[in-house]
């Protein structure tokens, strides 16, 4: 069995550990990034997603600009796009749900 990715745009200290019962977590940076160095932010993620594969997942999380970059990469390889979305369940029981859109060629 494959075991899918978890790509997870930027470490910001949050529980991610729902998130891996969809896949192995990946994360592509570390620490700040300036918002406004697209293009270093573009080599950086576009180097962690070498392998990834159109069954693998991006979280929805960290400064949206890096979750811009993140999904333009994906969704320019891979014609879909597969994001993780934390849902918030007022009686407890939060977790990460799927949600797919495919693109057309």
């Amino acid at each position: 069995m494959t075991l899918h990715r978890v790509y997870i745009p930027n470490n910001s200290g949050h529980d991610y550990s729902d998130a891996s019962r969809f896949g192995a977590l990946v994360i592509l940076s570390d620490g700040a990034i300036d918002k406004f160095s697209l293009t270093e932010m573009f080599r950086v993620f576009e180097l962690g997603m070498r392998e990834s594969t159109s069954t693998d997942f991006i979280i929805q999380a960290g400064p949206s600009i890096m979750l811009a970059v993140a999904c333009s990469i994906f969704a320019s390889r891979h014609h879909r796009l597969n994001l993780l979305i934390w849902r918030y369940e007022y009686a407890g029981g939060d977790h990460y749900v799927h949600s797919s859109l495919i693109l057309p060629r």
